[in-house]
């Protein structure tokens, strides 16, 4: 968490933060000791405890700022007035969620936590929390608020925004996390056709 530091602690966390994914990715989190990552980042073991009491926050820190770039943080999307609006926010989302999280870092960073999360219980519920439980809370606000606009019909948003979901978490499964080859991302033209789909299914009707 960076609420409450000042722009030379945030500075100073996101350089620990900075010097644990790389030593992370090069050993392992095994591999890396708190000692390595003070070394790294040139600062103290006091000053990085301050900031990182335990190895796990630190992979805590650095899943979550993979999560963060994708921009599906906590601020509440806006309310489509089309359908047509409704279309291109849930096309920009497929696209950004797709694209960052198939990057080759994110992957390495993800397959690194994926491989501690079944050692490491609380990391479970970290990596839950920040991938698709984050997506799901994302897109459900989006279909809630196009629903009470009477542009599509979702009774329950959150199912409706499981059934977009995971047929955009297959690419990002399949084709990335649990790829043994290159990663790929899934074309606009498939995420076109996905999101048109979902659309058909809840679209209103007389």
């Amino acid at each position: 968490m960076t609420a409450g530091l000042s722009e030379r602690q945030s500075a100073k966390r996101e350089k620990i933060a900075a010097a644990a994914r790389k030593l992370f990715l090069e050993l392992g989190y095994a591999g890396t000791s708190m000692d390595a990552v003070s070394a790294e980042a040139s600062v103290s073991k006091q000053t990085l405890y301050t900031y990182f009491p335990a190895k796990v926050d630190l992979l805590r820190a650095i899943l979550d700022a993979e999560v963060n770039i994708v921009a599906i943080g906590e601020i509440a999307p806006p309310e489509p007035h089309s359908l047509a609006e409704l279309r291109a926010m849930l096309l920009n989302f497929s696209s950004r969620f797709t694209q960052t999280l198939l990057h080759p870092d994110s992957v390495a960073v993800v397959r690194l936590v994926l491989g501690e999360a079944f050692r490491i219980p609380e990391l479970r519920g970290t990596l839950r929390q920040a991938l698709p439980l984050r997506a799901l809370h994302r897109i459900a606000a989006m279909l809630a608020r196009a629903d009470e606009a009477g542009l599509i019909t979702v009774p329950d948003s959150d199912l409706a925004a499981r059934m977009l979901l995971g047929p955009i978490m297959t690419y990002v499964a399949i084709d990335g996390f649990l790829s043994t080859e290159s990663v790929v991302q899934p074309s606009a033209d498939k995420l076109e056709r996905m999101v048109d789909s979902f659309l058909i299914m809840v679209a209103v009707t007389p």
